[in-house]
């Protein structure tokens, strides 16, 4: 029953969407908003709605800017461990996607009138103020929806993902600040809509084959500090601009021209950081409304509080950054702040890491 869902979510140990099937049947690849495919963000950075370009300091991880590299206080190293709520089926959809398609698995996976979705993320960086590095050995994101209780229909979009990423930048003059990025990524994916009758048959086992990619990105960036009371910050990036091994209609993601506005507000203790930001992250947003995402952040001492507001969803997370470990914890609801909209999902993610 879907309200045992609910309340399983609440205590974060359920894994699986609170949503009544025949909600389902408005959802097509409809996903969290703090979630994007090709995309690897660290729990700070979706706490802000992904609204991180400008931000001086990201606590958890590599900076969204390479421009912002020389602006890094001291040198780390650190590992980072994310997880979001789903976590039950995360060995489900790995042998989904290695190709170990049993009946069993079928019967997990695409049970009528569920929705799961599932990030999970572990990675390595290493930061300075002249250059970052960062190699994650495994990002696995997954999205599988079921509709229509009659004959049902699965939308289903799973990612594999590992590779490496390296960041520099410098200053120019005029508190004006360059950076570039290298992104080598290597990905397995599904992305299919087929009715859930067809996996008795050879050709339905063979649309859920996963497709291989290889993909090099070299981003440009900068940012420019005025020297004002708020310390106003202009950021520009231009994402995925590089090539991939072989192209599918199913998986697009186009060259992107990223822009973000910044302000670090005076207070009595502590910082606060507000940022706005223009970019596309689904590749799919119909208007340019879509693409703006506001994010803020309160650091005072060990304790960072987030918040992020696009017009998709909220999210709202609170997380700690000791000497050596850090956690912390995040909430993001879709569609919640739109009452025309007939549903909602939500999502915790969880994040351990440990620096030096």
């Amino acid at each position: 029953m879907w309200w045992r869902s609910v309340a399983l979510f609440l205590s974060v140990s359920s894994g699986i969407f609170s949503t009544s099937p025949a909600l389902a049947q408005s959802l097509a690849f409809s996903r969290n908003p703090r979630t994007f495919e090709t995309v690897q963000s660290s729990l700070f950075i979706k706490g802000m709605a992904h609204s991180c370009l400008a931000i001086k300091n990201i606590p958890d991880g590599m900076p969204c800017n390479p421009a912002n590299v020389p602006l890094q206080k001291k040198p780390k190293l650190g590992i980072e461990l994310l997880l979001s709520n789903g976590y039950s089926s995360l060995n489900n959809v790995r042998k989904l996607i290695k190709g170990e398609v049993s009946d069993e698995l079928v019967d997990t996976l695409f049970s009528e009138g569920k929705i799961i979705q599932i990030e999970a993320n572990a990675e390595l960086d290493f930061q300075s103020n002249l250059l970052n590095a960062r190699y994650t050995p495994l990002t696995v994101k997954g999205l599988s929806v079921v509709r229509n209780e009659a004959n049902p229909d699965v939308e289903l979009s799973v990612m594999e993902e590992k590779g490496f990423m390296f960041q520099t930048g410098i200053e120019t003059f005029d508190n004006l600040f360059l950076g570039v990025q290298a992104r080598f990524v290597e990905r397995k994916f599904i992305r299919q809509q087929f009715k859930l009758i067809s996996l008795g048959t050879t050709a339905g086992r063979d649309a859920l084959k996963a497709k291989e990619q290889t993909a090099t990105y070299i981003e440009p960036g900068a940012t420019w500090i005025l020297a004002k009371k708020w310390q106003p910050r202009v950021s520009l990036l231009v994402a995925n601009l590089g090539s991939v091994s072989q192209e599918y209609d199913e998986l697009k993601v186009p060259v992107d021209v990223q822009f973000g506005f910044g302000i670090s507000p005076p207070v009595k203790w502590g910082e606060l950081e507000i940022s706005l930001e223009y970019k596309s992250l689904s590749y799919e947003e119909e208007t340019d409304f879509e693409k703006l995402r506001f994010g803020g952040s309160y650091n005072f001492g060990a304790m960072n509080l987030v918040a992020g507001l696009d017009a998709n969803g909220i999210s709202g997370g609170i997380f700690y950054a000791l000497d050596q470990i850090d956690a912390g914890v995040l909430f993001s609801t879709t569609k919640l702040t739109n009452e025309d909209e007939d549903f909602f999902t939500q999502t915790v993610y969880v994040q351990l890491g440990w620096r030096i």
